[in-house]
């Protein structure tokens, strides 16, 4: 095992860490909306579903 000292956080005034709190809160509510965005963009529609295409080339291929 290391023997070392636990490092102590920085010194920030009080205005800091909330501001760095409210940046964390809102950039977890977009990377959520990008997320929920991303699922809904690969949910399997006509244009998309490869089912049919794959069901047709195993077709052909036999």
């Amino acid at each position: 095992m290391i023997e070392m000292p636990t490092p102590e956080p920085p010194e920030l005034e009080p205005d800091k860490i909330r501001a760095l709190f409210d940046y964390a809160d809102r950039m977890a509510a977009f990377m959520e909306a990008e997320m929920e965005l991303a699922r809904h963009l690969v949910r399997a529609t006509p244009e998309n579903d490869l089912r049919d295409c794959a069901a047709r080339f195993s077709a052909s291929s036999s």
